[in-house]
């Protein structure tokens, strides 16, 4: 096999991986629902005096018109409701919906009337109304100022021979507080509950980038588990040992993750909802617990509602820092991501770092390259003894391939050797491709000119709407095709002419499959392009003069 014949393969491949990857790749099926095992019960609060007391208050009634709770940190806003003690809405300050600061401040959860909020309690088999009752809230605002201080709110209500109570901590300074449920029993009568904490998303909120992961992610077992929203209308449940559990959009997710015995066995349990495709929850199903009569029983759990940023993730524990994963490719992506953050600090312009990282790259793999330049060129000088031997042997395939390896071998040449440097090329650029599509620090980082978001497609704005393109024209894509064509000219050629046009034909497929790629891995790849041709152009040069 000649080398254009395998870099053209290569280059099909990669197009038809990518496009796999994203798009066409199955899920795996949902496990079959496993019913929770018993578990140890969390620690008893401290009991009242086992004197016996009034019969239990009756149930809080249902929330028509909940009043809700403003909890103001330097970091977000957030908005709690007296149905059921949840959260309805948050807002994170440090970040906006729109690049250059526009659109307001970004609103990672905003759930209508119609939905259940998040981080709602339900205990079946003994009130499944729980979350839609009408809780008494502690206070009528919080506000929390300088780093460091912290305030907590409360919500108690009455429910099937329960008191039940959520209690959150907030501190200044994190995104993370804590959750801590009680539930006291005075009933008269020994009660088995098993909790539910339901987390809510709306997905339509957060569809600027469809590259990237959306969908319920837990880490079970010691490892990542992933259900993307397609998957979640399948109702999948996974049960293990739970360390967190977390509902994920582009560069942001919200997680719970249980305090204290974290390898009881639980259950996480998805759902989305498949007519309106915008609604998603996730499940966190504790084991069983009896509570006697006149005892409490307190759950706690750490929240986190904020950027899937490792530097945040990282000094929380409970493993959340495995919720920024970059699949297979992982082990390149995040030395290539704490590179650009390290240039960041000295170089404020992601485009720039973007440049910088891609000429490192280039120097890396210039030897490979090089070698690769000299063996195309060799395999181009033998191509005149190639098509005599397809001529000589042009009724025996076996003998052609034969005669040809051995011409090959004669004058040490190596097919292969045009293409090494490529292969070793797509892992990086695939890993960058996840880096684009996970990376809190690239959302919305500009670069120059139009280029105002190297997370997004480039679009130059020019006044109407162009088919499959949008509302813009994406010059940077254009002109990573037209280095492209640049580069297959200045590339030693065979004699066929037949592959020598599809090769052409390579940058018209690579810009429409670039055009609504990140604008930053668009960037990537066209330096790399004009690199490439400066090298390949002092290559020619040199043996020129040879």
């Amino acid at each position: 096999m000649d080398s254009k014949r395998l870099f053209l393969a290569l280059a099909i491949s990669l197009g038809l991986m990518l496009l796999y990857t994203n798009f066409l790749a199955p899920k795996q099926p949902a496990p079959a629902p496993q019913p929770a095992a018993q578990a140890p019960a969390p620690a008893p609060v401290a009991p009242p005096a086992a004197v016996p007391g009034p019969p239990p208050a009756p149930a809080a009634p249902l929330a028509q018109q909940a009043a809700e709770v403003k909890v103001e940190t330097p970091l977000y806003t957030a908005w709690f409701s007296q149905r059921g003690g949840t959260l309805r809405k948050m807002v994170l300050k440090n970040y906006t919906n729109q690049p250059q600061g526009q659109g307001g401040a970004f609103e990672l959860l905003s759930l209508p009337a119609k939905d259940p909020y998040t981080l709602g309690l339900a205990l079946p088999g003994l009130d499944p109304d729980l979350p839609q009752r009408l809780f008494t809230a502690s206070a009528e605002q919080i506000s929390l100022g300088a780093d460091g201080q912290k305030a907590s709110l409360s919500f108690s209500a009455q429910s099937a021979g329960l008191t039940v109570t959520k209690i959150y901590d907030f501190r200044a300074g994190s995104y993370a507080f804590n959750l801590r449920i009680i539930l006291a029993n005075q009933s008269g009568q020994t009660l088995e509950v098993s909790p539910e904490l339901i987390l809510s998303q709306e997905r339509d909120l957060h569809q600027t980038n469809t590259y990237a992961f959306t969908g319920l992610l837990a880490w079970r077992d010691g490892r990542l588990v992933e259900e993307d929203h397609s998957a979640l209308e399948k109702k999948p449940v996974e049960s293990g040992a739970v360390d967190w559990m977390c509902l994920a959009v582009p560069y942001f997710f919200t997680a719970v993750a249980p305090e204290g015995d974290t390898s009881a066995k639980r259950s996480v349990r998805g759902w989305a909802d498949a007519k309106d495709q915008t609604l998603m929850t996730a499940t966190l199903v504790e084991a069983p617990i009896q509570i006697a009569p006149g005892q409490s029983r307190e759950l706690s759990y750490l929240a986190y509602f904020g950027p899937r940023d490792l530097d945040l993730l990282e000094p929380l524990g409970h493993h959340l820092a495995k919720a920024v994963d970059f699949g297979w490719f992982d082990i390149i992506a995040k030395p290539m991501l704490a590179a650009m953050k390290f240039l960041h600090g000295m170089v404020p312009n992601y485009g720039v770092v973007i440049i910088i990282i891609t000429i490192l790259i280039k120097i890396l793999f210039w030897p490979l390259s090089q070698k690769s330049y000299q063996s195309m060129k060799r395999m181009q000088d033998l191509q005149p003894m190639v098509m005599k031997l397809r001529e000589k042997y042009a009724d025996d395939k076996q003998r052609l391939n034969q005669e040809t390896m051995q011409l090959y071998k004669t004058y040490k040449v190596n097919p292969m050797g045009g293409c090494l440097p490529m292969l070793l090329q797509i892992p990086v650029f695939i890993a960058f491709y996840k880096v684009l599509g996970s990376s809190i620090e690239l959302r919305q980082a500009p670069f120059m000119l139009w280029i105002n978001d190297l997370a997004a497609p480039d679009r130059l704005g020019i006044g109407f709407h162009i088919p499959y393109v949008g509302d813009g024209l994406p010059v940077l894509t254009l002109l990573m095709g037209a280095s492209m064509f640049i580069q297959q000219k200045l590339t030693p050629t065979t004699g066929d002419p037949t592959q020598a046009k599809m090769m052409l034909l390579m940058p018209v497929i690579f810009t429409f499959m670039f055009i609504n790629f990140p604008s930053g891995l668009v960037l990537y790849w066209l330096v790399n392009n004009v690199l490439s041709i400066g090298q390949q152009m002092l290559t020619n040069r040199a043996r020129a003069k040879a």
